[in-house]
């Protein structure tokens, strides 16, 4: 329902809901501006993700609803990510209806492979005071981050904080296969390069030494073919995946949830007041809401999901990142985790002041 993507009137389709790190709205799709679009979806997939929602009107914000005949599929969506930045960006399209009117959202989540940067200078031109000039739209090598309702090229602390993600995240992976390789044997192991594997008409890839191969019995060694001047060999059975060897968080870095959200009730006493409550429970809302913890997707430097013992844990970095979004957008986390009775109240004191 699109009530639970955005708040609104239905009788006279105002919406309250504002703009801000993670949702941007647009009145239709204008094809001149595909590349705006993308920037914006690339900021949203170099952040903790966001919604591009078209349908609505700007100042006053109303809803008025798309031309659905007008609005490109997935396919038209990928090829345009595709030839404005790199790596590739995962998102997906959703429909609403409210009444007689459609609503479109473009969804994206955080890139596991982060920093996404563009690969292509666009422009447009711009009339000032009858001269005509060419206004970068998108600038090839930058990096767009998403601050608060705004589209920019990143700052150094966000970047440094992503690169250092990327490292910790590629110096855990060596980490976790040198142990596989410890218990199984070097002699034994291949690596799958599972890169597009997801997407149709591609294939994982396995690459193994010609040792290694000789010992693999779901290889059919008579069909081999050359592809790029490589070796391929084509499965003729199937292979189990094992569970991998998860890799041990020391416990000083584990924060539980209550100890988490009381850490963090402070900060939002400071900014809505005493009588804010905020529980181990409303943590899991913001923290979702957030792109810190997902049902299928965690942020590990954020987050952490003990399977074995079956409970939640929050890193030193999480209730960082999540006191930063508190302080930089207060009433968007709020409209993450608050009743609508809490949101109305404390929206409320905020247009007042």
């Amino acid at each position: 329902m699109l009530a639970d993507l955005i708040d609104f009137d239905p009788a006279s389709k105002v919406v309250s809901t504002r703009e801000g790190k993670h949702k941007e709205f647009k009145q239709v799709f204008n094809k001149k501006a595909f590349s705006k679009y993308t920037k914006t979806i690339a900021a949203f997939s170099n952040t903790d993700g966001g919604v591009l929602i078209f349908g609505v009107a700007d100042k006053p914000k109303r809803l008025v609803g798309v031309a659905l005949q007008d609005f490109p599929d997935e396919a038209k969506w990928a090829d345009r990510l595709e030839k404005d930045f790199d790596p590739e960006i995962a998102f997906s399209i959703k429909e609403y209806r409210q009444g007689e009117m459609i609503f479109v959202g473009v969804f994206v989540s955080r890139n596991i492979q982060r920093p996404v940067i563009c690969k292509r200078t666009v422009t447009e031109k711009v009339e000032k005071k009858g001269v005509q000039k060419d206004i970068a739209v998108l600038q090839e090598g930058n990096v767009y981050y998403r601050y608060t309702g705004k589209t920019k090229p990143i700052r150094y602390l966000e970047l440094a904080a992503i690169l250092s993600e990327r490292d910790e995240r590629r110096l855990r992976s060596v980490l976790d296969n040198l142990e596989i390789m410890s218990k199984i044997g070097a002699e034994k192991v291949g690596i799958v390069d599972v890169t597009k594997s997801g997407q149709p008409g591609n294939e994982a890839k396995l690459y193994v030494s010609k040792e290694t191969a000789k010992s693999l019995s779901f290889i059919d060694r008579a069909n081999l073919v050359e592809e790029e001047g490589a070796p391929a060999y084509v499965v003729a059975g199937t292979v189990q995946i094992n569970e991998v060897v998860e890799r041990r968080i020391p416990d000083e870095e584990k924060v539980l949830p209550r100890e988490a959200a009381s850490q963090i009730l402070p900060v939002l006493k400071q900014v809505f007041g005493d009588d804010i409550i905020f529980k181990a429970s409303h943590l899991a809302k913001l923290s979702k809401g957030l792109g810190i913890r997902d049902a299928n997707d965690s942020n590990e430097r954020y987050f952490i999901y003990d399977k074995k013992f079956k409970r939640s844990y929050y890193r030193a970095a999480g209730v960082e990142h999540i006191l930063a979004s508190i302080q930089e957008n207060p009433i968007d986390c709020l409209k993450m985790f608050g009743s609508r009775k809490t949101i109305e109240k404390y929206c409320v004191d905020d247009e007042k002041d």
